[in-house]
């Protein structure tokens, strides 16, 4: 083969190989990525403003644990006495007054302490009549064994009180009981009384007994001068 015949040879083979090269080359180009993957996060991301923070789920206050012993509990409400209790607080107040009257008409040495207690007879005597003309059931409760219970104490001391402490010990005993009665009639037994009859008749008592712890303030001032004028250097009235 002469010289002009290879070289002719070699640029076929050139041109026809060539296609392939260029073939090749695309297909290795269209595989590659065209960027590769950072290993760095990416640096433009919004930040989650809750991320990190822990949620408190709606309707619980975190300020207050569950079972939190220093809370106040809740104060129980005392149930409303019925007509039948009702009647058994007035019957327990007129008994109790008569009791300790009783006792100051045989013990009492000052005339005016005497007085009262006739007064005390005449007028719960009479409601404890005018009571027992309604024919009410009665029914206990805690208001009459409390008043009840205090009535028994007082009289123990009245009976067991000297002479001469007496009248102020009796005296004493009507301002704080008579209190507390009108106290209950006021708190409890007229918003709660139901029957037409005892009402009227929780109506009538209550001015008396009001007038009754006046009289026994009274008394108590009257006895508080005479202790006064009484005193050793105090000049006497006038």
């Amino acid at each position: 083969m002469n010289l002009s015949t290879s070289l002719r040879t070699s640029a076929l083979v050139a041109l026809v190989t060539l296609p392939f090269i260029q073939c090749a080359g695309e297909q290795k180009a269209a595989e590659a990525p065209s960027t590769m993957p950072s290993a760095e996060p990416p640096t433009d991301q919004t930040r989650d403003p809750d991320a990190g923070t822990a949620q408190t789920p709606a309707g619980i206050d975190i300020a207050t644990p569950a079972g939190d012993s220093s809370a106040p509990p809740p104060v129980a409400k005392p149930d409303a006495l019925n007509d039948a209790q009702i009647a058994a607080v007035t019957e327990a107040a007129n008994t109790a007054e008569i009791a300790q009257a009783k006792i100051a008409q045989v013990k009492s040495k000052d005339a005016d302490v005497k007085a009262f207690a006739a007064m005390m007879l005449v007028h719960h005597g009479d409601a404890k009549q005018k009571q027992a003309k309604l024919k009410l059931k009665t029914e206990d409760s805690g208001v009459s064994t409390a008043l009840n219970a205090d009535a028994g104490a007082m009289l123990d001391v009245l009976k067991t009180e000297s002479d001469k402490g007496f009248d102020e010990a009796y005296i004493r005993a009507q301002i704080a009981g008579h209190q507390k009665v009108l106290d209950t009639i006021n708190d409890k037994l007229l918003p709660n009384v139901k029957d037409a009859n005892l009402k009227a008749y929780l109506l009538e008592i209550k001015p008396k007994v009001e007038e009754h712890l006046k009289q026994a303030k009274r008394l108590r001032q009257s006895f508080d001068s005479k202790s006064s004028s009484t005193a050793p250097g105090s000049k006497p009235a006038g």
